[in-house]
């Protein structure tokens, strides 16, 4: 029973761990688009990057399909 318990510790603390670390690198992104494009960022913990539009704040990924949409639109 006590190496049941140890074993399901330690994989709580790996998935744990994993989460924190995945939460991290998403910030890391998030501050790193802004350093790039100037463009301002926040980072919701556990959620996703949003960056400030014209329109309001809008989810980095829907931004960023949008950006390159618009951009492709442009260049024709």
């Amino acid at each position: 029973m006590k190496e049941t318990i140890s074993a399901l510790v330690v994989i709580g603390l790996i998935l744990g761990a994993i989460v924190f670390a995945a939460d991290i690198y998403g910030r890391y992104v998030c501050s790193n688009y802004e350093l790039l494009t100037g463009k301002e960022t926040k980072w919701v913990s556990f959620d996703v990057c949003y960056v400030k539009a014209a329109e309001g704040w809008q989810r980095y990924d829907e931004y960023k399909f949008r950006s390159v949409a618009s951009e492709g639109l442009k260049s024709k």
